[in-house]
């Protein structure tokens, strides 16, 4: 069962390092207030236990992302869980950074 969403951290190659734990972990790229949400969700990413630091901190570096301004995320208690949480999040949500990903459904 996935955990309690963490708060808001501010999305910087420092933060990731130090703060976002190393489990199976759906994560949340977040821009700052707009007319539909107080913190809009742009991109949705799922990332292995032992591999999150390491995949937040390559795709910080590796995407022209100025909109993105802070991350948050879900603990998952396994990598499927973490999987479907992930795949019902971008159907829900369709964040513009999940080219691709957004004509997911959701499972059940």
């Amino acid at each position: 069962m996935p955990h309690k969403p963490s708060s808001l951290i501010l999305y910087s190659r420092n933060s990731l390092k130090n703060f976002i734990p190393n489990t199976n972990t759906v994560y949340y790229l977040r821009g700052i207030a707009d007319e539909h949400s107080l913190y809009p969700i742009y991109y949705i990413g799922q990332a292995r236990n032992g591999k999150t630091r390491e995949q937040l901190v390559e795709e910080f570096l590796q995407n022209d992302w100025n909109d993105i301004v802070y991350i948050n995320y879900v603990e998952c208690d396994n990598e499927k869980e973490a999987k479907v949480l992930a795949r019902n999040e971008i159907a829900r949500h369709q964040p513009k950074y999940n080219n691709g990903y957004s004509t997911y459904e959701l499972v059940k």
